[in-house]
């Protein structure tokens, strides 16, 4: 019999340094500090590109795999997601760590090392700044079950140092179940805010790879304050509508000098919240699904839209890439929990799938092959009068412009199904660039508080 390995992967939005309750054998501990004073931007090229083609791919595979047959509202979380791959290819064999790096387009460990670092440090690091913590937090985790696995008998020295250094990670040899995997999120994830459940299927595996992602991001405090009125009043509303449903949903409304882009299928723009930003997306059409134009928008195919600008004092209009846009963005919350079976992970994943997970690690106690069953997400995300929200688990097992300036105005009330981004800005070589952090569709915004 084949045991698998279930390598999770968790992103969640919330700090903690408690000790565990749980007891457990631990072989190493994790060694950076997950909060700063500093908010890090910088990535290089390398990690930028494996990155963001990550994400593409990775978006679209999930997004056909779980959400094609009956198109629902749905987000899905990169960091961890992306960190998870790489843990799992750092602790197989030769072959299948391959696999991994050539799925993230690295060319070497010293490369996924550096990437996962840089990614830890830029985005799954949070930014403390007013006694307040904005952006990502990141923990992760390898779980090793003594019932079907022994440690090799040779300790590979350099892989453990890269895990606590690079991976930032806790090892365990310990089975992961759904009971260790939540109190590990209450020991351990951010205080007093919400997370996913976990629901790990059938047995527990022979090894787990987890990764917790937690985004936090808020408007300033006179906006929340404004934002959170017109809420509690109940009459601040807008049209919205999708199939043959028409209701009245919540809204944040907000006007700024921002960017448009244009497709013939779609429009879309930028809202600002605090640290991050917001990219939305709409169709043309009112009958179209956000499907429908999710490989245009996750491969920017869309163009600037002019606008003109006149400045005080002056009698004509100049051309320029902005707009006074104003966004009208409804509420929403999502409980989401998606899922790649080694079915769809072998075509991505041809080798890891078969055989070599974990294996720099841990044997299998029968000596049957290791290998990449699954990836699982769960995770709870919410956009609101405070800002954005998200905590996600991802598993994978083996088993202001001064005054009198004039722009032309534009308006994008998402009032039918849309596509929605939270981004971050970097540098890379000294150029400015935006990241997804989550990528997602809204087709009906439901919402609770």
């Amino acid at each position: 019999m084949k045991y698998k390995t279930l390598l999770p992967v968790l992103f969640l939005l919330s700090v903690t340094s408690c000790q565990s309750n749980l007891g457990l054998n631990q072989l190493t501990k994790p060694s950076n500090n997950k909060i700063s004073t500093t908010n890090t931007v910088t990535l290089s090229e390398k990690t930028y590109n494996s990155y963001v083609s990550f994400a593409k791919k990775f978006t679209s595979l999930m997004m056909e795999v779980n959400n094609s047959a009956n198109e629902q509202s749905l987000g899905i979380s990169i960091p961890d997601a992306y960190i998870c791959f790489a843990i799992t290819g750092a602790i197989s064999n030769d072959a299948a760590r391959n696999d991994v790096l050539s799925y993230l387009e690295l060319d070497n460990v010293s490369e996924l090392r550096t990437s996962v670092k840089e990614l830890v440090d830029t985005l799954g690091t949070l930014y403390k700044t007013d006694n307040k913590l904005y952006g990502g937090y990141n923990l992760n985790s390898v779980w090793l079950n003594p019932d079907y696995v022994s440690l090799v008998k040779d300790k590979d020295e350099e892989l453990y140092y890269d895990l606590e250094h690079y991976y930032d990670a806790t090892m365990y040899f310990e089975a992961l179940t759904n009971e260790t995997a939540n109190q590990y999120l209450r020991d351990y994830g951010l205080k007093n805010l919400p997370t996913p459940k976990i629901e790990l299927p059938g047995d527990p595996c022979a090894l787990n790879a987890m990764s917790v992602f937690y985004c936090l991001d808020y408007f300033d405090n006179e906006l929340i304050d404004t934002y959170k009125k017109q809420y509690q009043s109940g009459n601040h509303k807008m049209d919205y509508s999708f199939g043959s449903t028409l209701k009245k949903v919540d809204y944040i409304g907000k006007s700024q000098i921002a960017e448009v882009y244009e497709n013939e299928n779609f429009y879309g723009s930028n809202m600002r919240i605090g640290l991050l930003n917001a990219d939305f997306f709409l169709p043309n059409d009112k009958n179209a699904m956000p499907s429908s134009i999710l490989n245009d928008v996750l491969n920017k195919n869309y163009k600037i839209k002019k606008g003109s600008i006149k400045y005080p004092g002056e009698e004509s209009f100049e051309e320029t890439n902005f707009h006074d846009v104003s966004i009208k963005a409804p509420y929403f919350s999502l409980d989401n929990k998606i899922a790649l079976d080694r079915e769809a992970l072998s075509r991505i994943l041809p080798v890891i799938t078969k055989n070599g997970a974990g294996e720099r690690l841990v044997k299998a106690n029968d000596g049957s092959n290791l290998y990449l069953d699954y990836i699982m997400q769960f995770s709870k995300m919410k956009f609101n009068y405070e800002g954005f929200y998200s905590c996600s688990v991802t598993i994978s097992g083996e088993r202001a412009t001064s005054a009198g300036t004039e722009y032309k105005r534009f308006e994008l009330n998402l009032d039918h199904p849309y596509l929605f981004e939270i981004n971050k800005n970097v540098r890379v070589d000294n150029n400015r660039h935006s990241i997804p952090i989550v990528i997602g569709e809204i087709v009906d915004p439901i919402y609770k508080d």
